[in-house]
């Protein structure tokens, strides 16, 4: 019994630093930029009323002194858990390179979970690194984060954020598609009969495997989430 709870409070302890409070944080640097006119930024999310939302958006100021030269001035930091279905984001005009990025969950106890992420990066690529989008459009890529058991992650390439000149609106969207996840459903089974078959557990031997699979969900599937990035002149 002393080892069934020390497994409840592990996997307790575990969730809540897996999870993601409910508090907005936003954190800005060097505000030099405090004169400029804000600029509003509109996140829409269609077909995703009932899964749990969880939005990280990181930016950066860049300043161009020529077209290969240039450097990064105040930073923008926002997350938060979300309810509603649009999200409004204000910063100052400008040109920004970083990163937004929508987490979706959704648990059934002891069935299943289903899980995706899409991240739409300005300037930049999956390294955090300058680049240059050659493309006027943003180019969209789907591939596996074995970090995440082969989850399927997805993504958006885009030129700078140019809140200068441009009004930007993003729409997050679920099509259905739901696609069974292998390697992280065998993962998570794994490590429950592991620990039931220890020594600790051989009177509790389905205790860890109900507790991980009560969760986690034990058929674990992953979410195609796209988006689309509209653009008009200011």
């Amino acid at each position: 019994m002393k080892n069934l709870k020390k497994l409840i409070i592990i996997i307790a302890s575990f969730s809540i630093a897996c999870s993601t409070t409910n508090e907005i944080k936003i954190i800005k640097t060097d505000l030099n930029d405090s004169s400029k006119e804000n600029v509003t930024i509109e996140i829409n999310f269609t077909n995703l009323t009932e899964v749990k939302k969880e939005i990280e958006i990181n930016l950066n100021t860049i300043d161009y002194i020529s077209k290969d030269d240039y450097k990064f001035g105040s930073k923008y930091k926002f997350s938060e858990t979300l309810d509603n279905n649009t999200l409004k984001i204000k910063i100052p005009k400008g040109k920004y390179v970083g990163s937004i990025e929508l987490k979706l969950s959704k648990t059934i106890p002891f069935y299943s979970n289903q899980s995706g992420s899409h991240t739409v990066y300005f300037g930049i690529n999956e390294q955090r690194i300058k680049e240059n989008i050659i493309n006027e459009k943003c180019n969209s890529n789907e591939s596996y984060s074995f970090k995440k058991l082969k989850s399927s992650k997805f993504s958006n390439f885009c030129n700078d954020l140019d809140v200068l000149n441009k009004k930007y609106s993003i729409n997050f969207s679920l099509d259905g598609k739901i696609d069974f996840n292998p390697t992280k459903t065998l993962a998570l089974t794994y490590v429950g009969l592991s620990i039931g078959l220890a020594k600790s557990f051989q009177y509790y031997q389905l205790a860890p495997f109900l507790l991980i699979s009560g969760y986690f969900g034990f058929i674990q599937n992953d979410m195609e989430i796209k988006s689309e990035i509209l653009e008009e002149a200011l």
